[in-house]
């Protein structure tokens, strides 16, 4: 083929894709007569608006309820991050305390929740061998992910 037949194929193409979304779209507003639900939530409605924000926070108290609870190293995907390597040689066990939940604020396609306090307790044995209990303290823990607006209400997905 020659480059400018290459080309028209690839537009047809391309025409072809955007045509078909367009029918799925129109199909499917007609069989609902209205913009597609999300959640309880319309299309038309923002992801940001206030059922979406609460759908949201609830998802985030449930994770971070999970990523609090006392285990033998830190969770991934919490914004926890316990630099234990510099006073342990091993850790036997982490307790968390929740001073202040990090703030909430979705900015789509994104979430952040940020301006937390959390502290971590931490036993073990440390680096000369003996038992050791030492507490870290963060002001600014925070969590930072995707934001996913399905028909079943909204997600929030962390890195």
């Amino acid at each position: 083929m020659r480059r400018r037949t290459a080309w028209v194929v690839i537009a047809v193409a391309a025409a072809a894709v955007i045509v078909a979304v367009l029918v799925w779209l129109a199909v499917s507003t007609a069989q609902t007569g209205s913009p597609r639900a999300l959640g309880g939530m319309t299309a038309a409605e923002p992801a940001t608006g206030p059922e979406a924000t609460a759908l949201a926070q609830q998802q985030l108290d449930t994770r971070l309820a999970a990523c609090t609870e006392s285990a033998a190293e830190a969770p991934d995907s919490c914004g926890i991050a316990i630099p234990w390597t510099a006073d342990f040689a091993a850790v036997d066990g982490i307790r968390y305390r929740v001073e202040k939940t990090p703030e909430l604020t979705l900015t789509p396609p994104t979430f952040r929740a940020d301006d937390g306090i959390l502290v971590a307790t931490v036993t073990g044995t440390g680096l000369d061998g003996t038992a050791k209990t030492l507490t870290y303290r963060t002001e600014n823990w925070m969590l930072r992910g995707d934001l996913r607006v399905k028909r079943a209400g909204v997600g929030l997905v962390p890195w």
